[in-house]
């Protein structure tokens, strides 16, 4: 069964309460990102946007990052909505992406605070963490599946 449907009204969410739970954890690990150069999965979500050109990238991290971050919080709205909503609930598009941006944020967070930089690294992970991994890598899946069909 999925997690989500592709519905007239938008996105309908059904997620269990173990579901939820663990999704939960997903917000307190998020606030508790540390900062750029002291935790990986800082590192990893502030990406640099100029390969070539620290001095531009600087300068855009400086010009739009609170941008960016002020866009994450919003998208974090979303899963708590989600989260506090028990039963089927249903997103408008807007409401999807943004769900998608933030798993995949918490995906990219937790893969770098477990070391995975490359493929072959998801092998070396603990057994509980891989399934975690893999777990929002499905709803990943799921969700963008669903938002493809209103292509």
């Amino acid at each position: 069964m999925s997690h989500f449907k592709a519905t007239r009204r938008g996105i309908r969410v059904t997620l269990t309460p173990q579901e939820r739970m663990f999704l939960g954890d997903i917000l307190p690990m998020l606030a508790g990102v540390g900062g750029v150069g002291s935790d990986p999965a800082a590192d990893r979500l502030h990406v640099p946007v100029y390969l070539d050109d620290p001095e531009a990238n600087s300068e855009w991290w400086r010009l739009m990052g609170e941008d960016l971050n002020a866009a994450r919080h919003a998208d974090r709205a979303v899963l708590q909505k989600v989260l506090d909503e028990y039963g089927n609930l249903t997103l408008d598009e807007a409401e999807a992406n943004a769900l998608l941006r933030v798993i995949n944020e918490a995906r990219l967070a937790l893969g770098a605070r477990l070391g995975i930089e490359v493929e072959s690294d998801h092998a070396e992970v603990p057994e509980e963490s891989r399934q975690a991994l893999d777990y929002l890598g499905w709803l990943l899946e799921e969700l963008t599946v669903e938002l493809s069909k209103s292509l």
